[in-house]
Order: structure tokens, then sequence, then C-alpha cells
């Protein structure tokens, strides 16, 4: 994956993370996927070279997220798929 093919993933990821917040201001089960992926963005456009300390912070709120109800379709599910490609790309394991 090139450095512009990475950028790319994020904008996708910036996108659904808009889309969560603008399915959630008429249903409240996206609030908490539009939080998850929001803290989640943030962490990966902070950090250039993502450390294990960024991962850990990444596992610690899709874990957080699963403790609650949400809406858990489709979008959650390729803003996953995406999420995973990256963190394969920069060498972690993907996650659930």
């Amino acid at each position: 994956m090139t450095e512009e093919q990475l950028k790319l993933q994020i904008k996708r990821m910036e996108m659904m993370c808009k889309s969560f917040q603008s399915n959630s201001e008429k249903y409240p089960e996206f609030l908490p996927e539009f939080e998850a992926s929001k803290s989640i963005n943030n962490i990966l456009k902070q950090s250039i070279n993502l450390t294990g300390e960024n991962y850990n912070d990444i596992l610690k709120v899709l874990k957080n997220l699963d403790l609650i109800k949400h809406y858990e379709g489709s979008g959650w599910y390729d803003y996953k798929l995406h999420l995973n490609s990256l963190l394969k790309h920069k060498g972690f394991n993907g996650v659930n």
C-alpha cells in the first residue's frame, strides 16, 4: 500500500465518521459509532508512525464500544475493514 493509498484510506474513514454523525442526529444508535470512529481517526491523524501505544488506544476504543449498544450495521463493518487494512499495513494485527 502506497502512502497515497493510506491517505485515501483515512479519508474514506473520515467520510464514514461523518456519515455516523449525520445518522446519529436521527438515530441515536449511531452516536457510539460516531464517537468511536472520531477517536480512532484522531489517533491515526496525530501519529505519522503508529506506535504500540496508539494501537492499544484503538483497541481500547473498540472494546469500550462493544460494551454498549450501537447500530453495528454495514457502515461500521466497512469502517472496520478499512481500519484492519491500515493496521495490517502498519505492521499490527487487525481488529475483530
